[in-house]
């Protein structure tokens, strides 16, 4: 077997390319460091030598594909935490941009196949804490809220959701129509935390 002269970071990268090649196409399960030498054009030792087997290869390469999606949303979110003229349309045109460019990271985490090692869904929890954490400090600010912890756990569902659609059908379900959703979304919360609602029912 021929192999293709790289550096240790490369051939690790190159090795993690290939193996997320296979997750998103098949899913976790189909992954063996067999078939993952083979497609890289490497022997088996060298897939040992860089992760220690089949189970070390997968959480290296969760924790590569999940620092990969908090860049993107940090990106995406950061000038909100600082202009507050950021709107929440803006948040997500962003998002789904860093989503399209990347879209196998995210299916990882969006939509995770069967078979998965267990740091694949603590990595996720500990994301999806992160994720509420900045809807709550962030987006909702100080507005008055009946429930603020339901409040964002909604919104955190329904952004999930956003994304989702996106991963599944990037052609039924496109950035303008999603991002009317998101505005329709806004000006419910908007409409709720200034008490506008409650007189809208206290008219009719």
């Amino acid at each position: 077997m021929v192999q293709t002269r790289m550096s240790g970071p490369q051939r690790r990268d190159h090795i993690l390319d290939v193996c997320r090649s296979v997750v998103d196409a098949e899913g976790f399960h189909a992954v063996n460091v067999d078939r993952i030498a083979k497609q890289c054009g490497i022997t088996r030792p060298v897939v040992y030598q860089q992760f220690g087997g089949l189970g070390g290869m997968l959480i290296a390469l969760v924790d590569r594909e999940i620092l990969r999606a908090g860049m993107g949303f940090l990106q995406a979110t950061d000038e909100a935490r600082t202009d507050d003229a950021v709107t929440p349309r803006d948040l997500v045109a962003r998002l789904l941009i860093a989503v399209d460019e990347n879209p196998a990271t995210w299916r990882m985490f969006m939509l995770p196949s069967e078979g998965g090692p267990p740091e694949l869904y603590e990595r996720l929890a500990q994301a999806q804490a992160a994720v509420r954490w900045y809807v709550s400090s962030t987006l909702l600010g100080r507005a008055a809220l009946p429930d603020r912890d339901v409040t964002v756990r909604i919104l955190h569902a329904a952004c999930d959701e956003i994304v989702r659609l996106r991963l599944r059908d990037p052609a039924v379900f496109t950035i303008d129509r999603l991002l009317a959703q998101v505005d329709w979304i806004a000006a419910l919360v908007a409409a709720a935390a200034t008490g506008e609602l409650a007189h809208r029912s206290a008219d009719t």
